[in-house]
């Protein structure tokens, strides 16, 4: 055979292999087009100080309601509780929305983002189980949620038991089990949650993006525990605890754990990225107290998302970062519809807010 006819097949051969490889990314990229330009036209009114300032100068909660303007929130009902709930449903629609807009293998990931709309009714429900009540459940969305509820309000607390070892909560059931404080219960409900969304099916391509920000949205519930366990005394603060996560190591949090000034403790997050947002935050710490921290934390974690975005622009990137702040976005206007409703001053309610 001709020694050119040689060559070209082989570079033709090889041509074949490297389409075949980047075939599976490239039409797993091609899904993401629609719904990640979708997601960035949509914004984020809710984080931006001055729409949050128009709300809050709302007279009554009625004004309130009305002055929401929105594709993405509808605000219904006549009281704080049932505007809270009905931010909650328009939470839920609108992570459904980004679902349906998702290629079809990254789907779960937002069904087990829905968890975390659900976990003070999955609380309610399980408290109450405990406490021998009869549990009458509030609305959940996820399906998860969906079916450890039905489990739970056919039965008492042995059927309730039961549905957490279905569900894989043995954690929780255990902990049940040996009485332990129901604030050391919800703990390890969060903590499953967490677990559910890290574990949730996506595509090789989507993979690190999913990891990372499980890993960030770790490292910030993990500093949160142990500056409130500080901030009130509480202790076993290691019982309060997500595992490690993106650049806190388990050896770390066990020094913060051990040290008793929070000024001191957040001096060991040198050289991470939390260090300046919550040095930022100490005076306002100094008048306001813990929240302060807990706002600065909750920024960073929004910095930390729309990074993941620009570093996966045609993954699930754009995806994580639409529905976190999506997420904030639901807290701000239930923090707010609170206040108004209970007469709280415009710049108390103003210094609750998440703002970008």
């Amino acid at each position: 055979m001709d020694i050119y006819v040689v060559v070209w097949i082989a570079f033709a051969s090889a041509g074949v292999l490297a389409i075949a490889k980047l075939a599976p990314p490239l039409s797993s990229m091609a899904g993401f087009s629609y719904p990640n330009a979708k997601f960035n036209a949509i914004g984020s009114a809710y984080l931006q100080e001055k729409e949050i300032s128009r709300l809050i100068g709302s007279k009554s909660l009625e004004d309130f309601k009305s002055n929401v303007v929105s594709r993405d929130f509808v605000i219904e009902g006549e009281s704080i509780e049932e505007m809270q709930r009905s931010i909650d449903a328009s939470l839920a629609k609108i992570i459904r929305m980004a679902e349906k807009d998702s290629p079809s293998n990254v789907r779960g990931f937002y069904d087990a983002y829905l968890q975390k709309i659900d976990a003070r009714e999955i609380k309610n429900a399980i408290r109450g189980a405990i406490e021998g009540k009869k549990v009458e459940g509030g609305r959940v969305f996820s399906s998860f949620a969906e079916e450890l509820m039905a489990r739970i309000k056919e039965g008492g607390k042995e059927e309730m038991l039961s549905a957490l070892s279905s569900s894989g909560m043995d954690e929780v059931r255990a902990l049940i089990e040996a009485g332990a404080p129901i604030s050391e219960i919800e703990c390890a409900i969060d903590r499953k949650i967490v677990e559910n969304m890290g574990n949730a099916a996506v595509p090789r391509s989507c993979i690190r993006s999913r990891n990372l920000f499980i890993k960030r949205m770790v490292d910030v519930l993990n500093i949160k525990a142990i500056l409130r366990a500080k901030y009130y005394g509480m202790e076993n603060a290691e019982k309060m605890l997500f595992g490690e996560g993106r650049e806190l190591p388990s050896w770390k949090l066990e020094h913060m754990i051990k040290i008793k000034e929070i000024p001191e403790i957040i001096s060991l997050l040198e050289g991470t990225s939390y260090i300046k947002p919550l040095r930022d935050a100490m005076p306002m710490y100094e008048k306001e107290g813990i929240s302060a921290l807990e706002l600065a934390l909750d920024r960073q974690l929004i910095r930390h998302v729309a990074d993941i975005a620009l570093d996966d622009t045609m993954g699930l990137g754009p995806g994580i970062r639409f529905v976190v702040e999506k997420e904030f976005e639901a807290r701000n206007l239930k923090a707010i519809a609170k206040g108004i409703g209970e007469g709280l001053p415009s710049d108390k309610i103003l210094k609750l807010m998440v703002v970008e």
